[in-house]
């Protein structure tokens, strides 16, 4: 395999001018930043975990500088430029004896790598302008979010009973608890249940939630906090920053708050006024045996174009090449590889030229083939990813180009918003070839232990030496402190000063020091060796994938990342998306899709504001950043995609699933259902269909809820367990908008004890059991899944038309494009037919938004195609209790 840019004698055409700066590079990062700007910047890190902070991925163990001796360092590399691009992959290396030197490299002197100091841009300089517009519209926004997300856990502890926070699933109380002797990361955990075999009521405590774990009121007594790593039917395991005392009394868990997503937007946002450039020149061109972490990123001119005036706008203009070769402000720092720009130019374009040697891509359209050119090829790229176009797939196949094929050596960071998106890429990319890890919290899927940074530590070479250094020093620190009490105790137990006594306690004081010494030097041992774990284990990986907040962790500190790809853009917040791209990167592509789930906004003054549109729309709208669209969707029976695609994406997204005899592929066919009834003339079972029922909505704790609609949609379940033999409960998914409807939908399928009756009767007790594994989420929960079938449920009920959040046009998108084989609407349609949406649920201006118009369109395609079902009468009762055979059954449930 020829080596990277092994046709170029040097890299210098493409390092970035460096012309630009006003002031000199010394002024404003010093040679060797003092000690004291490095303690400042730990303690911003140490102040997190004081306040109980969810620190991921071996934060703690690795905040141990300031232990470091004078002279020791961890054996990371300094005397090659920070990124030699002519070197192949350390992942793609035989591993020799000596593991942390790269294959041909000379013995590499000792870094210390630290943050920068804080600087500051001054009115004249580049970007000064535009930085400061930036910070003055999102940090208020922040602080707004930041605000609304405090009052609203103050104002639920505060104001709702108990009752309704144990059943709304935020509180859980009569807990006991007890240390495992597992940790997380070096965190404590400790385990807490109602007793042994005791199930769990449905609850709100999933992986990641940070916990207030109080006796009786987190408001009347200090909580402790924590976060919670896994839990089971019977157990929440929650981490904590240290151990505390849990004895036999009961414990009470909260949902709570943290403050660490923000602290992390807001320095990303600070990150801006660094220039990676100018951070790089300084440390390879020093003598020091330290090297800065890179902050900032290359991409300022991209980021920032909309927040320059008019004048200032044409001087936003990226680095120029220093050999006066032609100039492509869009072009990768890649392209300066012959071999690399020749295959971006070929397959950028439709029917590309093949040459020998090109990369076989298999199994990818040529919209997808072109995206990844895209990727690769430009220095930030917009890739949008419509439902089931394949977006995991094509950053699957970017990645193994660059890293595989090409073997550039520096890993790529692959930051989504999701955990469960994370698994995903880590499940495809190891799949595909390519050495993933991931770096995270909470509960990783069995199959990708081996792919974390946790399990990597563990089974590293040097973890037992680690380990035994550790246990070194704590028992050096333990007797340290026994002797300083004897000579505390020898100080006092006499006032009169005697030789023997002076010169014992100079002998221990002496001993004491010495202890110390030996203790700090142990300690700094541990520490270089951590730190040399995480240097081999972090650039032995072809990509790291975590999420957008946790890419922040000090364990991705040991080296830089230029190259990053943000998956899920389009649901994470600009400033949360800022947080990986600020890790000195020089190209960044952003996949997503605008027209689905936006970010989450909880304050209707950030909303207002533009908190809400992310990153990824910002610069789609923009129209600065190149971009393109997959597709081809490979999810749902084109029954399905029909309206999704004319609706949000104007017919431009075209169907995978059908053969070339214009067939449907056979696992894709509807399910079998008593409401999916074969046309009478052509045979076909229709995959979509929409029950109309006259059940009303109520309201419920500012929430709705509809009774006989969770009936029907219970009957369909079943109904569709009963009649598919193969269908399991994880292939069937419900969505509804409302939090009282999941809350009542889970209870009937899972714990009602009429409806265990009803399920063991028709199903059998075993098939019965499948009903644990349907997913009950809202249309949030879907995002970025899919499932074979979904059963949609719409509650809105009511003569007024007013469908709240029904009237958010992208969930609509989402909601109707998670099933692949059968899609189940249920609800009024007259209710969406009129289609209302008001300033707040409970009243305000009304009005017809651009959902309330998708859903009015959406009832009047699904009535002028004959897919809708009036439940009624004789019909209605069939469809709630028709599968109910027993006589004694029928007359408990009906």
């Amino acid at each position: 395999m020829p080596t990277l840019w092994s046709s170029l004698p040097s890299v210098a055409r493409v390092q970035c001018s460096l012309s630009h700066a006003s002031v000199s590079l010394r002024a404003r990062y010093p040679t060797r930043p003092t000690k004291t700007c490095q303690r400042r910047s730990l303690s911003a890190f140490s102040s997190l975990v004081d306040e109980g902070a969810n620190l991921s991925a071996a934060e703690r163990e690795w905040l141990q500088e300031d232990d470091l001796a004078p002279d020791t360092s961890p054996a990371l590399p300094s005397n090659a430029p920070r990124y030699d691009w002519r070197l192949r992959a350390r992942s793609r290396v035989r591993q020799a004896s000596a593991p942390l030197a790269p294959e041909g490299s000379s013995p590499r002197r000792a870094l210390k790598r630290i943050h920068p100091p804080h600087v500051e841009i001054f009115p004249g300089e580049p970007f000064h302008d535009e930085i400061q517009a930036y910070k003055e519209h999102f940090l208020p926004l922040l602080d707004a979010e930041q605000k609304e997300d405090e009052a609203i856990l103050k104002e639920r502890l505060s104001n709702w009973p108990l009752d309704r926070l144990k059943e709304e699933g935020y509180c859980l109380t009569g807990l006991s608890a007890f240390w495992l002797k597992a940790t997380q990361f070096g965190r404590p955990v400790a385990a807490f249940l109602l007793g042994p075999g005791i199930a769990l009521p449905d609850h709100r405590f999933d992986n990641g939630t940070q916990v207030l774990v109080s006796r009786l009121d987190p408001l009347q007594e200090k909580p402790l906090q924590g976060s919670v790593v896994s839990h089971t039917t019977t157990q929440i395991r929650v981490a904590f920053p240290e151990l505390y005392d849990l004895d036999e009394s009961a414990w009470r868990l909260d949902v709570g708050y943290t403050n660490v997503i923000y602290e992390r937007m807001r320095t990303a946002i600070g990150s801006l006024v660094h220039d990676p450039a100018l951070l790089e020149k300084e440390s390879d061109t020093s003598a020091s045996d330290r090297q800065l972490i890179l902050q900032g990123t290359h991409l300022r001119d991209k980021l920032l174009r909309s927040f320059a005036s008019d004048e200032d706008v044409n001087q936003l203009q990226p680095p120029r090449a220093e050999d006066g070769a032609k100039d492509d402000e869009d072009l990768s720092f890649l392209s300066a590889d012959m071999r690399i720009h020749s295959w971006i130019q070929r397959y950028s374009r439709p029917n590309p030229v093949v040459v020998e040697g090109d990369p076989v891509l298999s199994g990818l359209n040529p919209t997808q083939i072109r995206a990844i050119a895209l990727m690769v090829g430009k220095r930030m790229s917009l890739v949008q990813g419509p439902p089931g176009t394949g977006k995991t797939k094509t950053i699957i196949e970017a990645v193994k180009l660059l890293k595989v094929h090409w073997q550039i050596p520096q890993p790529v960071l692959v930051c989504t918003f999701t955990n469960v998106a994370v698994d995903n890429l880590v499940e495809g990319l190891a799949r595909a070839g390519v050495r993933p890890l991931r770096v995270g919290y909470g509960k990783v899927r069995t199959a990708l232990h081996a792919h974390t940074l946790e399990e990597q530590l563990q089974e590293h070479r040097l973890r037992k030496e680690v380990d035994a250094l550790a246990k070194e020093v704590d028992e050096l620190r333990e007797q340290l402190g026994a002797l300083r009490g004897r000579i505390v105790n020898a100080m006092g137990a006499g006032r009169e000063a005697t030789e023997k006594k002076d010169a014992q306690l100079k002998a221990m004081e002496k001993a004491a020091v010495r202890m110390e010494r030996k203790a700090r030097k142990a300690s700094a041992k541990r520490y270089a060796m951590s730190q040399e774990m995480l240097w081999d284990i972090v650039t032995s990986a072809d990509v790291v994938c975590t999420t957008c907040v946790t890419s922040a962790c000090a364990a991705l500190n040991i080296i830089d990342f230029p190259m990053v790809f943000l998956d899920e853009a389009s649901m994470s917040t600009e400033p949360a998306s800022l947080i990986p791209i600020m890790k000195g990167s020089q190209q960044v592509a952003l996949i997503g899709d605008h027209k689905q789930l936006p970010p989450v906004i909880t304050s209707a003054e950030a909303q207002s504001m533009g908190l809400g549109v992310s990153l990824f729309e910002r610069l789609t709208e923009e129209r600065h950043v190149p971009s393109i669209m997959l597709d081809v969707q490979y999810r749902m029976h084109p029954a399905i995609s029909r309206f999704p695609s004319i609706e949000f994406y104007q017919f431009s997204v075209q169907d995978g699933t059908v053969e070339s005899d214009g067939s449907v592929h056979p696992r894709l066919l509807p399910p079998a259902s008593s409401h999916l009834q074969d046309h009478p003339e052509t045979g076909r079972r229709p995959s979509v269909i929409f029950l109309d029922h006259a059940g009303s909505e109520t309201l419920k704790h500012r929430s709705r809820v509809n009774w006989t609609e969770a009936g029907i949609v219970c009957s369909i379940v079943e109904d569709l367990l009963l009649q598919n033999a193969g269908l399991r409960g994880e292939d069937i998914g419900i969505i509804a908008p409302y939090a009282a409807q999941i809350s009542l939908l889970t209870r009937l399928l899972r714990t009602d004890h009429r409806y265990r009756t009803r399920f063991t009767a028709v199903l059998g007790e075993q098939r019965a059991m499948q009903l644990a594994h349907v997913e009950i989420k809202t249309v949030d929960g879907f995002e970025g899944r899919e499932k074979e079938v979904i059963v949609f449920s719409t509650v809105r009920n009511n003569a007024r038309g007013h469908i709240g959040f029904l009237g958010d046009r992208r969930r609509l998108n989402v909601g109707l494009t998670r099933a692949k084989r059968g899609l189940f609407v249920v609800g009024s349609l007259s209710t969406l037919r009129e289609g209302k949406v008001s300033g707040w649920e409970g009243g305000g201006n009304v009005r017809v938004g651009k959902g309330a118009e998708a859903w009015r369109r959406y009832a009047k395609f699904l009535s002028e195609e004959g897919l809708v079902v009036r439940l009624s009468g004789e019909r209605l009762r069939k469809t709630l209790y028709g599968n109910i055979t027993d006589a004694d059954v029928l007359k408990r449930v009906y």
